[in-house]
């Protein structure tokens, strides 16, 4: 019986973990939208990798709990951070603007970086609770709620490539 409870709450807290990162990315989502302010390129990566540490969680509701999925979400969170890092010190000189509006007094590249690291505790506090990994990657059944967090990153995904074409076009280089 313990193992079934310790089973359920790692699926519950990985569908957890995908709703807030899909918060965070349809914040993104909100501010472009809203106040018209299209990312710049490394906002571009920050959605993607945010996207990459969404994955983790997805492939163990799906394929069942593996610490390798875990280090897709930290492989992902760490490239984030290491970018949210670079645009941080783009703009930590003084006389340099920032871009964008603060939220909660803080740059959206910022809360970026504090999204990254504490992806990186929720991969690390979920792997402490893993305790076994089962033999081979099996198909598992998904609830109601599980299905949601899927089909939720699965469309911010596809909002994130079309609006990333929609604003760099197909071709990499300009003319």
């Amino acid at each position: 019986m313990y193992k079934l409870e310790r089973t359920l709450l790692e699926r519950s807290l990985n569908t957890i973990w995908a709703f807030v990162i899909c918060g965070v990315l349809l914040g993104g989502y909100s501010v472009q939208f809203l106040k018209h302010e299209l990312p710049c390129p490394l906002c571009l990566l920050q959605r993607l990798s945010m996207i990459g540490v969404a994955m983790g969680p997805l492939l163990n509701l799906r394929f069942g709990i593996y610490p390798a999925h875990y280090a897709v979400s930290i492989l992902s969170a760490l490239f984030g951070g290491f970018v949210s890092l670079r645009q941080i010190s783009l703009h930590i000189c003084p006389g340099f603007s920032s871009f964008g509006e603060a939220v909660l007094g803080l740059e959206l590249y910022t809360w970026a970086l504090v999204v990254f690291a504490c992806s990186i505790f929720v991969s690390a506090i979920l792997l402490f609770l893993h305790t076994t990994s089962p033999q081979r990657i099996q198909k598992v059944q998904m609830n109601t709620f599980e299905k949601m967090a899927f089909w939720l990153v699965l469309f911010m995904t596809a909002a994130n490539v079309a609006t990333t074409l929609q604003e760099c076009g197909l071709s990499a280089c300009p003319g």
